[in-house]
Order: C-alpha cells, then sequence, then structure tokens
C-alpha cells in the first residue's frame, strides 16, 4: 500500500465521533441455516449477552439475502454487549463490528483497540464457518465507516464556520433563499486502485436532544484481491488514514480549535 505523506495522522481530544463500523462483504453462506444463527450467538455470547433482529442489507443488485432452497430472506441479527456500546452484526453476506457512543463508554477508545476486537471476533467467525462445513469464507469488500455527530448549538457556529465545502453563496439577485437544510456528498478514489471514500453531511436528530446536528459520515470501501491476513491489516490502515486525513481536509481550524486537535 502506498503511503500517504510524511506527515503525522491527525488527532483531536475530543473528536465528534459517534460510531465506527469495521465490516466485510463475503460470499452468501448458502448453507447457514436458521439454527446456526443461535450456534453462533453461543460462541459470541460472553462478550455479547443480549440478540437483536433487524432487517437485512440488500446486496449491490437490490436483492435480500435468502435461503437457497425456500427463498426466503433472512435477517440480520445484532449480537449486543450490556452497554449496548458494542455489537456484532451478521447476516448471510455480511459481518460487521460495531463501536458505538452510549453512557457506559463515552470516550472513543481508539482505531488500534476497536479494530483489534473486529480482528478477533471475525476470526471466531472464520473458524465457526469452517468447523460446521458451511463453506469457504470469501471475502469480496472491506468496509470501515466513521460517522461524527456535530450538534452546532453546542459549538455557538454556523455550517460554514466548521465545513470549507457547504457554503451557501449570498447574493442580492438570487432566486432561491437560503436552504434550511443543505446535503452535501463526495466520493473519492483511494490510491492504487485501494478503493473509495465516500463523505456525506447531512442533518440527524438525537431522541430527546432539540439541539440543531450534523452527521458528517466517512466510509471507506474496498474489493478484496489478496486474502491474507496482512492485506487485511494494510487496507484498514489505510482507509483509517484516509477518513482520518480526509475529516481533517473538510473541516476547518476553527472545527478542529473546537475538537482540541492535538496534531
Amino acid at each position: 500500500m502506498a503511503k500517504i505523506g510524511d506527515s503525522p495522522l491527525p488527532s483531536y481530544k475530543r473528536p465528534p465521533i459517534n460510531e465506527v463500523v469495521f465490516g466485510c462483504q463475503f460470499e452468501p453462506l448458502k448453507d447457514f441455516k436458521v439454527t446456526h444463527f443461535g450456534e453462533l450467538w453461543n460462541h459470541l455470547k460472553k462478550d455479547f449477552p443480549k440478540v437483536e433482529h433487524a432487517l437485512p442489507i440488500v446486496n449491490s443488485d437490490g436483492d435480500f439475502p435468502e435461503d437457497r432452497v425456500t427463498g426466503l430472506p433472512l435477517v440480520r441479527a445484532w449480537f449486543v454487549n450490556n452497554t449496548d456500546s458494542r455489537l456484532v452484526q451478521f447476516q448471510l453476506d455480511r459481518f460487521y463490528y460495531n463501536w458505538r457512543k452510549k453512557e457506559g463508554e463515552l470516550a472513543y477508545p481508539r482505531f488500534a483497540e476497536v479494530f483489534s476486537c473486529f480482528e478477533r471476533h471475525f476470526r471466531t467467525f472464520n473458524m465457526f464457518v469452517a468447523d460446521n462445513n458451511l463453506g469457504v469464507l470469501h471475502p469480496s469488500v472491506w468496509e470501515l465507516t466513521y460517522t461524527n455527530h456535530i450538534f452546532l448549538d453546542e459549538s455557538s457556529s454556523v455550517v460554514a464556520n466548521f465545513f470549507k465545502d457547504l457554503q451557501w453563496v449570498e447574493e442580492s439577485n438570487r432566486f432561491l433563499p437560503t436552504p434550511e437544510d443543505p446535503v452535501w456528498a463526495a466520493t473519492f478514489n483511494m490510491p492504487n486502485s485501494a478503493g473509495t471514500l465516500m463523505a456525506r453531511l447531512g442533518n440527524g436528530k438525537v431522541q430527546g436532544d432539540d439541539r440543531k446536528l450534523k452527521v458528517l459520515e466517512l466510509a471507506a470501501r474496498g474489493n478484496v484481491t489478496d486474502h491474507s491476513e496482512l492485506a487485511m491489516q494494510d487496507w484498514f490502515s489505510l482507509a483509517r488514514d484516509w477518513i482520518v486525513r480526509g475529516f481533517t481536509d473538510l473541516t476547518t481550524k476553527e472545527a478542529h480549535d473546537f475538537w482540541e486537535r492535538e496534531k
């Protein structure tokens, strides 16, 4: 993988990170049955004692993963820890590990710690697939997503002061009024065909909180060409660099000061 310059990776004492997701898409496990969800949970329940159901995520063709015999869609399972701050998501063609900002874990524990947890639980999942003769796991896409919650009332600022690329130009002869809830999105190519970085700035709402909220999501995705563990580590390291440097590039010095940038 190519290096991204010699400058230190930006770091913040109070980053607005609300959620981080490490993930893998793979060829659907066609022999996976409903009973296997419970068996997989038995391997994870020490760390994730709670179980939730969620709608499955559609694939690139817009289809849900389904049982190959009946054609029925199978759910996405969430295995959740006691503080609701960590969870494993699984469906027939995806495996995700989430860190979420919750009351039991307010501070982001940093990339290395969350990535090591993803590696450990993904390795457990790999072993489960092999031990139960469910096929060979063929990762096809790596994913890394950072979601940032930026409360504008808290910062006593306006969008233009925090985001370089979202500024409405006020002109006396404009027909349209100033937009109420502007949304901005862009996709950037990562080096050496490693994937893409998608940045999206939109609006959000937290239940029970009336403050104005901007949600800045940065999501890196890359096709898997090398299935080695080292290649996986290299890709996630590159993705993290692009997300952190991209976040810094899209935001202003005023925002960096507010989040107490360290380097």
